[in-house]
């Protein structure tokens, strides 16, 4: 990631969730510590926003709360009183520009009785809505299904980029034809997704952006970060502990 960055353009590290677990439920008491681990390093990576999704509620919201650095979001996911537990969107600025990001959670692990999740259709209607008039470019994170992302394809051309967490899909490159673009890579960290956009024109409203895409596979002959790799230690040692 630190490679990416070298030209100091701007950029934006976002994911569209389901991390936390490999399923949406404990399997092994060392998942908590692994979990919070995640976390940890998902703040030390400089993410900026991150969708809730089922696998990272597998052992209820309060775990996510706790690390108050992490920039989770949800539009649609409730507790049981319909209150709302996560930011539904923020705005991230870089120099001129202002990115406006979504948040869409597809589901809540059957063990979360005390969770629902609400019809994403009015509340990403209400959101883009007052997002699209300030922000030069709009972002979904969505972990939803394959059928409502591709709904959203088709019923919100406001939305410039939509980036997915469908487990039945591998890595998913966007056309640069069609919008709004849609772009996910592959489940448990195998590959990172770099998106380019740019523009022939300053910022204005709106902004007429164009596409690059590339996938990096991420292998074991990609240097380790020092600083991450001896947190993956610490993780591994503190799940060990708790089996």
């Amino acid at each position: 990631m630190k490679d990416i960055d070298t030209d100091n353009s701007p950029v934006l590290r976002l994911d569209a969730g389901n991390d936390l677990c490999a399923k949406p439920f404990v399997e092994r008491p060392g998942q908590l510590a692994v979990a919070g681990g995640m976390m940890d390093i998902y703040v030390a990576m400089g993410y900026d926003a991150v969708a809730v999704g089922a696998n990272d509620l597998a052992a209820g919201a309060d775990l996510l709360k706790k690390n108050t650095k992490m920039p989770w979001l949800s539009a649609n996911l409730r507790d049981g009183q319909g209150q709302s537990l996560f930011p539904a969107s923020l705005v991230l600025k870089r120099g001129d520009l202002r990115i406006g990001v979504i948040g869409l959670t597809g589901a809540v692990p059957i063990n979360q009785s005390g969770l629902r999740v609400d019809d994403w259709r009015p509340l990403l209607t209400g959101a883009v809505k007052a997002l699209r008039k300030d922000c030069h470019l709009l972002v979904a994170l969505s972990n939803l299904s394959a059928d409502d992302n591709a709904e959203i394809v088709k019923n919100y051309p406001d939305i410039d980029l939509i980036i997915t967490a469908d487990a039945n899909r591998g890595n998913v490159a966007p056309h640069p034809e069609q919008r709004p673009w849609l772009a996910q890579t592959m489940w448990e960290g195998k590959a990172l997704g770099v998106l380019t956009l740019f523009s022939q024109e300053g910022p204005s409203l709106p902004m007429n952006w164009e596409i690059r895409a590339l996938t990096v596979p991420l292998t074991m002959a990609i240097p380790e970060d020092p600083v991450i790799a001896d947190m993956v230690r610490h993780i591994e040692e503190a799940a060990g502990a708790a089996q």
